[in-house]
């Protein structure tokens, strides 16, 4: 792992495969409570390809250092922007799991030019109105959601036990508020975007997640029925969709 130390802000590791600057990078966010080993498979299946690849950890998880402050939104989005511009990366493909992803979506929004491909897996949305609040769809797992869950952990609990556990309510809380502006900057994004629902088995609505391919200017929406996890749970069929998007 490379670790980019910061003064003011948390140190960042990242596992960089391949040589960014020979071809477009393939950026890899993981989700809450994980880490940049979830993307083993895809990683592998990209580098055999010949792409580059960078997996980030991001603050709070793996081997990247904690804030001093609250864990926010847009700081996971800077932390991103800091690692494209650490590693000299002026464009990139960027594949992001629930957090992962939300960020990953906001680094395409705020900087639109370096996201030239979006996989967006599972994304949680901002709150639209008081409907959407009353959902409370980031709030909530089934229960073989959780079942899943805790048969991951049994297998590696290393990710979970280097987890900031604080972060969750943090986080949650950020996703307790409407955020109309949030669906009103959609449009800035320029880069193909594909959106993978894990179907009904998933806590996250696939409408909501449809709402979100439907508002981006070019996408495509695709199910795997795999809950929430699916580059975990449904791997070959998740690595197979990826590759074919990014190629």
């Amino acid at each position: 792992m490379l670790v980019l130390s910061r003064r003011s802000e948390p140190d960042l590791a990242v596992r960089v495969a391949g040589e960014p600057d020979r071809d477009v990078p393939v950026v890899l966010v993981h989700g809450m409570a994980s880490d940049h080993s979830t993307w083993r498979h895809l990683a592998a299946a990209l580098r055999r390809e010949g792409r580059p690849v960078v997996s980030v950890d991001l603050r709070g998880h793996g081997r990247s250092g904690r804030p001093d402050g609250p864990y926010r939104l847009d700081d996971f989005r800077d932390d991103l922007v800091y690692v494209l511009d650490n590693l000299g990366i002026h464009i990139a493909d960027v594949v992001g799991h629930s957090l992962g992803a939300h960020t990953s979506l906001r680094l395409a929004m705020y900087e639109p030019s370096r996201v030239r491909r979006l996989v967006l897996e599972e994304i949680p949305p901002m709150p639209r109105d008081e409907d959407d609040l009353s959902e409370g769809v980031t709030m909530s797992s089934t229960l073989g959601e959780r079942v899943r869950g805790l048969l991951a952990l049994a297998r590696d609990p290393m990710p979970y036990l280097r987890f900031d556990k604080r972060m969750g309510e943090e986080i949650v809380a950020e996703f307790d508020v409407c955020a109309p502006d949030w669906w009103s900057q959609l449009p800035r994004v320029t880069a193909s975007t594909m959106v993978i629902s894990g179907g009904e088995r998933s806590f996250l609505p696939p409408r909501h997640l449809r709402t979100v391919a439907d508002a981006l200017s070019e996408s495509r929406f695709v199910t795997i029925d795999a809950g929430h996890s699916v580059h975990r749970d449904r791997r070959d069929d998740f690595v197979r969709q990826v590759r074919g998007f990014l190629a």
